[in-house]
């Protein structure tokens, strides 16, 4: 069930804008809580971040899997990376 609200809020002269506590409180954001802001014509999307992260993950997972690479061969070509770029 998608339950929406519709709250006005205002903009300050920095950008910032504050949620209100029952929208915050529905999906779960807290003071150290990451939103992805997109914007989509004249709107405005916000959702939370760790959601995406989430959906990136399976999707990475999958292809990984679909591709035969393991854990071990990501974990070892990621260390690979990191050490090269340290020694830029």
């Amino acid at each position: 069930m998608v339950i929406c609200m519709t709250e006005v809020v205002k903009v300050t002269s920095k950008g910032q804008i504050t949620l209100p506590i029952e929208i915050r409180k529905a999906i779960g954001l807290d003071k150290d809580s990451y939103l992805l802001v997109e914007q989509v014509g004249n709107y405005v999307l916000m959702k939370k971040a760790e959601v995406r992260m989430k959906e990136i993950q399976k999707i990475f997972s999958k292809e990984a899997k679909r591709k035969g690479i393991t854990k071990k061969q990501l974990l070892k070509a990621l260390r690979k990376v990191q050490s090269e770029k340290w020694t830029e």
